[in-house]
């Protein structure tokens, strides 16, 4: 069980803050959490605090409004704890950390939520153009039909667009100029490392990368940064349409509710010579 509290924090130097609407929230939050694992009264503050490996005493002073050292591990660890849905799980980073959560998916999260559902239910009403959605670390968590007619890796169980991307000899051979979509990955990489979030592959699926020597030499040589690629624009060479060289345009979009995946539709520049071979049906302004 870690410290209460860093050494040079002083919990007796603080005075609670009568004003703080924290307190009222945590304790909401234990009801709810005790009826989403069927209780019939709140979590235990003692429940809480053996969930996130703190102690006793350490949510106590929380729930009486003493302000908590702002470590965004340990408020991960109390809203996993608590079970906490995307906006509770922000207003305890607002009240504690000032900021938003860190992106990356959390044990609290359910992708057989109705609302999961909603988002699977878009990337089927984009066929015949493909698309996924994927989590802060990349893995393939819902895809439509064209994308697995597509790509079949995303079949696979634990489908990862960087490992298929960095590691795969598959990827080499379909991703036209293979070399820049590999510079792509890893500043997207390096950008993401810097959130430092528990339980990421990410940081084990670059280790395997640089063991090639030619990422390697990528990964060394650059500093670049990027957030992701919505607009790129880029060529394939892909079984499915017998290794012809296509163009695609990605377009990255992030679900206001969820703002740790990413949403990302696969288009064409001039729809009338879609790869599909057929036009898409127009769409219009609802």
């Amino acid at each position: 069980m870690q410290d209460e509290f860093p050494p040079q924090y002083d919990p007796e130097s603080e005075t609670p803050d009568p004003t703080s609407g924290l307190p009222r929230f945590l304790r909401a939050w234990r009801a709810e959490a005790g009826r989403k694992i069927g209780r019939k009264r709140p979590m235990s503050q003692a429940m809480v605090a053996a969930r996130c490996g703190m102690t006793d005493r350490w949510i106590r002073k929380l729930e009486a409004g003493y302000p908590p050292e702002p470590e965004p591990e340990r408020m991960e660890a109390l809203a996993d704890a608590l079970l906490l849905e995307a906006d509770q799980r922000l207003t305890l980073f607002l009240y504690t950390i000032g900021c938003n959560p860190p992106a990356g998916v959390t044990s609290a999260h359910d992708y057989n939520s109705p609302e999961h559902r909603a988002i699977q239910l878009v990337l089927d009403q984009q066929d015949p153009r493909p698309a996924y959605v994927s989590d802060a670390d990349w893995n393939i968590v819902a895809f439509n039909r064209a994308m697995g007619e597509w790509w079949p890796w995303v079949l696979e169980e634990g489908a990862n667009l960087m490992r298929w991307g960095l590691i795969s000899p598959e990827s080499r051979e379909q991703m036209v100029s293979w070399e820049s979509h590999a510079r792509v990955y890893l500043s997207m990489i390096r950008l993401e490392l810097l959130r430092k979030r528990p339980r990421s592959v990410l940081p084990g699926i670059l280790e395997k990368a640089l063991e090639d020597p030619l990422v390697r030499s990528y990964w060394d040589e650059d500093t670049t940064v990027l957030a992701n690629r919505d607009g790129h624009h880029f060529r394939l060479r892909l079984p499915r349409f017998e290794n012809e060289e296509i163009d695609i345009i990605s377009q990255v979009f992030v679900p206001a509710r969820f703002d740790n995946l990413r949403l990302v539709l696969l288009t064409w520049p001039d729809e009338a010579e879609s790869p599909t071979g057929f036009m898409v049906p127009p769409t219009f302004p609802i």
